[in-house]
């Protein structure tokens, strides 16, 4: 059986990443409509990215919940709230509606010019 070089890994990986990317612009837009659809549409992006061994964008992976792995929407399915609070620190905490999960992300602040990120 011949190997893969490297260009053909590539070219996987850019392939899935488009697709993934595609299928989160898809669950955002059909998300008000169908959820059942939006959520099949962020299983087969997870997969997609499993297969080709690719992270997920920051900006879509935070839109996942962390236990039931459905899409989360803003306003619709979960909460966001922000925290600050000294010993344990500023933090965004989002809840999930379907199964009451909460995730929080930690904000740090960068040296110089304190901005805020996460």
């Amino acid at each position: 059986m011949p190997k893969r070089n490297k260009n053909t890994k590539y070219i996987i990986k850019k392939i899935a990443n488009s697709r993934i990317l595609y299928l989160f612009q898809k669950a955002h837009e059909v998300f008000p409509q169908n959820k059942s659809l939006a959520n099949r549409y962020t299983y087969l992006a997870r997969r997609y990215a499993q297969r080709a061994k690719i992270k997920i964008p920051l900006k879509w992976k935070k839109r996942i919940c962390h236990k039931c792995k459905s899409f989360l929407y803003p306003g619709v399915n979960y909460r966001v709230r922000m925290h600050s609070q000294k010993r344990k620190g500023s933090h965004i905490s989002l809840t999930c509606f379907e199964c009451n999960k909460t995730t929080r992300y930690f904000i740090k602040l960068k040296n110089e010019k304190k901005e805020y990120y996460l």
